[in-house]
């Protein structure tokens, strides 16, 4: 909670996210009553989780690729219990743009309701933490809680990061991976590198493990991004607040 207040230094004192103390917020054409303390909870339990504010306001309906590609990762939500109790995650592949990021958020937000232990963060700010911890005991520490030891961890857009060869990117990853697999801890990744690509950046016993404890879920087409912005912008120009959900 120490870190979250440095990012959000009102956090628990401020007002309600959706309504803003206002007590009613107007959503999808209509006028609405807040339940302010479910909003305030879920916020906090979210932000605790990693999961960001806009990612927050989302909702499965949201989605815009063909329904058919939501099926393993509904499935993936119905049979939590068992999948996580072996392990089993999802690897979320594809182009830019086409929901990867969106459905990984959603299903960390199911089982946060669900009282899991999830974080989710960018693999780019996974290697930062590790390195951090190089001079930190409490660093180290939280590397450790947060990446080795929750429930669910949920490492985005994996590969981004071969922007900076170095080397340290695989040896953080196949660290976490071979932790979390040992542990049966669950890994939730998205990914724009194809199988090819990510046994050429990461290695085959690193792809191996991928196969053996994920499923995989390859989502093709257009990038909705730009769809995704005139809409939110046609709701703020209408005075609408999406609920946390």
């Amino acid at each position: 909670m120490t870190r979250l207040k440095r990012q959000y230094p009102g956090l628990g004192r401020d007002a309600c996210p959706t309504c803003r103390g206002r007590g009613n917020f107007v959503w999808d054409g209509a006028n609405r009553k807040c339940n302010c303390e479910e909003q305030k909870r879920l916020y906090i339990r979210y932000l605790h989780a990693g999961i960001g504010v806009t990612y927050q306001r989302l909702m499965w309906s949201d989605f815009t690729g063909p329904g058919e590609l939501l099926d393993p990762v509904l499935d993936y939500i119905d049979h939590a219990v068992a999948f996580i109790e072996r392990g089993i995650g999802l690897f979320l592949s594809g182009p830019m743009g086409t929901g990867k990021t969106m459905l990984a958020n959603l299903v960390l937000k199911e089982l946060v309701k669900r009282d899991y232990n999830c974080f989710g963060t960018t693999f780019s700010s996974t290697v930062e933490s590790f390195t951090a911890g190089w001079n930190s005991a409490e660093d180290k520490q939280y590397f450790a809680d947060r990446f080795m030891y929750s429930d669910v961890l949920l490492l985005d857009d994996l590969g981004k990061e071969f922007r900076r060869q170095n080397g340290l990117q695989k040896t953080t990853f196949d660290h976490i991976l071979r932790t979390r697999v040992q542990a049966g801890r669950p890994t939730l990744l998205t990914t724009n590198m194809n199988p090819r690509e990510v046994q050429h950046g990461y290695g085959a016993p690193v792809l191996s493990l991928l196969v053996e404890q994920s499923i995989e879920v390859v989502l093709p087409g257009d990038d909705f991004r730009p769809k995704a912005h005139e809409r939110t912008v046609a709701e703020a120009r209408s005075g609408e607040m999406r609920p946390i959900t």
